[in-house]
C-alpha cells in the first residue's frame, strides 16, 4: 500500500498484559526505530541529537533537555513526540525545538495534574473533540482551533503564569469583498493541542491498517504520487473516520482502501471522495434519531435524492458515491447492510448545475466562456502589480499567458523554461497538468509581447532566487518548512490578490471588488483564443485539455465569435471546395443548442458529429466536400496553393525514380498521394478564384446576403 508511518502495527507485545503497557511497549518499539539509546535516556544533548537525526542542533541543547513526565508512558508520549516529529524533514530547524519547550517543562512539570483532572493515565487518553462522540450525535462535528478547549485552557493559564506572554491573536483577512478581524488563540498555545492531536493520532496506528478509524495518507501513496509529498505542507494530512457513526465507518473505509490499491483514486481526490458520503450522513440523522444499515431502504435512497436536489447539491458524486458504497457494504461488514437493487435510472434525475442561476448566467457546464475573468479588472491588476510581494507579479504573467491550472501554476519547475533546439525564436515552456497526468510543452514566441512577458517574468524569478539562495531549487516558486521544499500555496497568492483589489477599487462586471480567483483566468485564455479565431485543437493543445470536447465552451458560444464573423470575415461567408457559397455556416458556428461546425484551420468543418468523434483525416480538409472556406483566409490558400504544387513536382520526381529503380509498390503510393495533392491543390484554386471574385478579402465594405425582396 506504499510508504507505511514510522511507527508500524505493534507485533511484539513483550509480556504486556493491560491496554496502557502495550501502548508504552509501542511507543518504544517505534522510538527504537530512530535511536535505541533514545529509550533509555531522557536527557537530550546535542551529540544525543546529532546521533538521532545526523547534524548537530545549535537550539541550546548542549546543557541537555529533560524529556520526563509524572509516568514512564508520559515520558515516552513525550519522546515519541519530539522523536517522529524532528524525523521529518519539514521539522528540522532550531525553532521548531526551541518553540515546543515549553510545552515539554509543563508536561513534565503539571502533567500529573492535567491527567487527574481528565482521569486518564496518559495523554492520548485525553478526549480530543476531533476524535471523540460529540453531543448526541456519534460523529465528531468541530468548530474553532480544532483542539480540546479544556486541555488549552490548562496549558493557558500556565503559560500565562510562567513566561507572562500573550495567550490570544486577531487575524484579519478577506470577505464578502471587506477585511474582517478576528480573535483568535495565539500559535504559542495552540502548540500544546498540536501535541495533543499528535499523540492520540499515533495510537490509533498501534491496529492495521483496515482496522484503523484514522488514516494517514502517506500509509496509502507512494512518493511516486506526483507533487502528493510536496503538497503536503506542514504536517502529514489525514481521513479521519470518527467524522461517521461507528456502524458506517467500515463500509466507508473498505472502498478507499480498495480503490487506492488499485489506483482508482488519486491523492489530490481522496479527500472529496472521503466527504462525499457526508450528505448521507446528514440526511440520515435528519430522518432517524438513532439511524442503523437496517433502515436504509430502496425508497429512501429516493428520498435522499429529492433532499439533495432541494439543497442544490452540485455534481452527482454526492449521489453516485453513495450508492457505490451501498454496493460494497454487504460484502465488507458480513451481511449487517442490506443489499438493494438500486435503479441506475435515477442518476438522470440529479440537478447537476454548476453555478448559481444568478444575474441571467448560464450554467457552467453550458457556457464556461462566460466565467473568464473581465478584461478591465486584469488590467488593473496589472497597473498595480507592483504592490503585489514577490513573486505573486510574476505567477500572475505567467497564469494570464499561458491559462495553466492554479495549482499547475504554483509548482512550475525551477527548469521549467528552455531554449527550442529547433527553432532559436522560440522557448519551450514544460509544466505538469495533474489533474490529466501529463506533461505540457508550450512553445512561447519571443517576438510575441505576451510570451516575451512571461518569458522575462520566468528568468527574473530565477534570477531572484539565485541571488538569494545561491542555487538553484526544484520549484520555480518554492517556499521551505524546515528543510523541506515545497511550492508557494495558491490561497496566500488569492488572498493578497483580493486585498490588492480593494485598496485600488478594482471592480468586476457586477460592480462590486473584484473577488480574485486563479481558474477564471484560465476561462480567459480559452475565450481570448476562441474570439482570436483559433480552431478548437489549437485552444485543447494550449490549455491541455483532455478532450477536444472541454475546448468547446470556448468556441461556437460566445456572441462575439458571430459579430467578430461579420466584422473581419467577410459577412460570414464561406466558400465549398468547388468555390460555391454556403452561407448558412456562419450561423452554425455560433449556434448555442448544438455544435454543428467548428472552426479548422483556414476555415470551418461541417462533418456531422465532428466534436464528439474527432477528425482522423488530418490536413485533408482541401479534398473534404464538409470543408467550407473563410473567405478571411485569402492568403492562407495562396501559401496552400504554392506549396501543393511544388510538392506535386517533387512527387512527380519521385515517380519516376522509383519506376527506374523497380519500385513498383512506392511509385504507386506516391501517385495516390499525388492525385490527392493535385486535388487539394485544385480546391485551393477555386476557392482563391472565389474569394478574388466576389472581392471580399480587399474590400472596405461587408458582403451580405440581402433578404428575399
Amino acid at each position: 500500500m506504499g510508504v507505511k508511518h514510522p511507527y508500524p502495527p505493534l507485533t511484539v507485545v513483550g509480556g504486556a498484559d493491560d491496554a496502557l503497557d502495550r501502548y508504552g511497549a509501542y511507543l518504544r518499539q517505534g522510538i527504537a526505530g530512530y535511536s535505541p539509546k533514545l529509550v533509555e535516556e531522557d536527557v537530550w544533548t546535542n551529540d544525543l541529537l546529532t546521533e538521532v537525526f545526523g547534524f548537530p542542533w545549535p537550539c541550546g541543547a548542549r546543557k541537555g533537555r529533560t524529556l520526563t513526565g509524572p509516568t514512564r508512558v508520559v515520558a515516552d508520549e513525550l519522546k515519541a513526540y519530539f522523536a517522529t516529529s524532528l524525523a521529518d524533514e519539514r521539522k528540522q530547524q532550531k525553532d521548531w525545538v526551541w518553540r515546543r519547550r515549553a510545552v515539554a517543562t509543563f508536561i513534565a512539570e503539571r502533567g500529573a495534574e492535567v491527567l487527574a483532572a481528565f482521569g486518564v493515565a496518559c495523554f492520548a487518553d485525553i478526549p480530543h473533540p476531533l476524535f471523540s462522540p460529540t453531543g448526541n450525535l456519534p460523529f465528531a462535528k468541530v468548530d474553532g482551533s480544532g483542539h480540546n478547549s479544556r486541555f488549552l485552557d490548562l496549558y493557558a493559564e500556565w503559560y500565562a503564569t510562567t513566561f507572562a506572554r500573550r495567550t490570544s491573536q486577531t487575524v484579519s483577512y478577506v470577505r464578502a469583498g471587506q477585511v474582517v478581524e478576528k480573535a483568535y488563540r495565539a500559535p504559542e498555545i495552540l502548540l500544546s493541542g498540536d501535541f495533543h492531536r499528535f499523540i492520540v493520532m499515533h495510537k490509533e496506528q498501534m491496529k492495521p491498517l483496515r482496522d484503523r478509524d484514522i488514516l494517514f495518507i502517506n500509509d496509502l501513496y507512494s512518493e511516486d504520487d506526483t507533487r502528493f509529498r510536496d503538497r503536503q505542507k506542514q504536517k502529514d494530512k489525514s481521513l479521519n473516520l470518527h467524522k461517521y457513526p461507528t456502524w458506517m465507518r467500515l463500509a466507508v473505509r473498505g472502498p478507499i482502501l480498495d480503490k487506492v490499491e488499485h489506483d482508482e483514486l488519486a491523492p489530490a481526490s481522496l479527500g472529496s471522495y472521503f466527504a462525499s458520503f457526508g450528505r448521507f450522513r446528514d440526511f440520515l440523522y435528519e430522518r432517524f434519531e438513532n439511524p442503523t444499515p437496517a433502515v436504509i431502504t430502496s425508497d429512501l435512497m429516493a428520498e435522499f435524492l429529492a433532499w439533495g436536489n432541494e439543497r442544490e447539491a452540485a455534481g452527482k458524486n454526492w449521489y453516485t458515491n453513495v450508492v457505490q458504497l451501498l454496493t460494497a457494504a454487504p460484502k465488507l461488514t458480513a451481511g449487517e447492510w442490506p443489499s438493494l437493487a438500486l435503479d441506475k435510472r435515477a442518476v438522470r434525475k440529479i440537478q447537476r448545475r454548476q453555478a448559481a442561476d444568478a444575474n441571467y448566467r448560464l450554467y457552467a457546464s453550458k457556457e464556461s466562456a462566460n466565467r473568464a475573468a473581465p478584461e478591465a479588472a486584469i488590467r488593473g491588476i496589472f497597473e498595480h502589480l507592483d504592490d503585489l510581494p514577490t513573486p505573486i507579479p510574476a505567477i500572475f504573467v505567467v497564469g494570464v499567458g499561458a491559462g495553466i491550472r492554479a495549482e499547475d501554476l504554483h509548482a512550475l519547475l525551477f527548469d521549467c523554461l528552455k531554449p527550442d533546439e529547433h527553432d532559436e525564436r522560440f522557448m519551450i515552456l514544460t509544466f505538469w497538468q495533474n489533474k490529466v497526468s501529463r506533461w505540457n510543452h508550450k512553445p512561447l514566441l519571443k517576438s510575441d509581447p505576451l510570451h516575451q512577458a512571461m518569458i522575462d517574468a520566468i528568468e527574473g524569478q530565477r534570477t531572484a532566487i539565485r541571488q538569494r539562495l545561491g542555487r538553484d531549487t526544484k520549484y520555480l516558486f518554492p517556499t521551505f518548512y524546515g528543510r523541506r521544499e515545497s511550492f508557494l500555496d495558491s490561497n496566500y497568492t488569492v488572498a493578497e490578490l483580493k486585498k490588492l483589489c480593494l485598496r485600488h477599487d478594482i471592480l468586476g462586471d457586477d460592480g462590486k471588488p473584484f473577488n480574485f480567483t486563479w481558474h477564471p483566468l484560465r476561462h480567459r485564455r480559452g475565450t481570448q483564443m476562441a474570439l482570436e479565431g483559433h480552431d478548437i485543437l489549437s485552444i485543447m493543445l494550449e490549455l491541455g485539455h483532455g478532450s477536444p470536447d472541454m475546448a468547446t465552451c470556448y468556441v461556437n458560444k460566445r456572441l462575439e465569435l458571430k459579430k467578430k464573423a461579420l466584422l473581419e470575415k467577410g459577412g460570414g461567408r464561406f466558400y465549398t471546395i468547388e468555390g460555391r457559397v454556403d452561407a448558412k455556416v456562419g450561423e452554425l458556428l455560433v449556434r448555442k443548442e448544438q455544435i454543428i461546425a467548428t472552426r479548422v484551420s483556414g476555415g470551418a468543418c461541417t462533418l456531422p458529429g465532428q466534436l464528439g468523434e474527432w477528425c482522423e483525416h488530418a490536413h485533408a480538409c482541401l479534398g473534404c466536400r464538409h470543408f467550407r472556406a473563410d473567405s478571411g483566409d485569402y492568403e492562407y490558400f495562396r501559401c496552400e496553393k504554392h506549396k501543393l504544387l511544388t510538392l506535386i513536382e517533387q512527387q512527380e520526381a519521385e515517380i519516376r525514380t522509383f519506376e527506374d529503380n523497380g519500385q513498383r509498390r512506392l511509385a504507386d503510393i506516391t501517385k495516390r498521394r499525388q492525385t490527392r495533392n493535385k486535388t487539394a491543390a485544385q480546391s485551393a484554386d477555386n476557392i482563391i478564384r472565389a474569394i478574388e471574385r466576389d472581392g471580399s478579402y480587399t474590400g472596405t465594405e461587408h458582403n451580405f446576403l440581402r433578404a428575399p425582396g
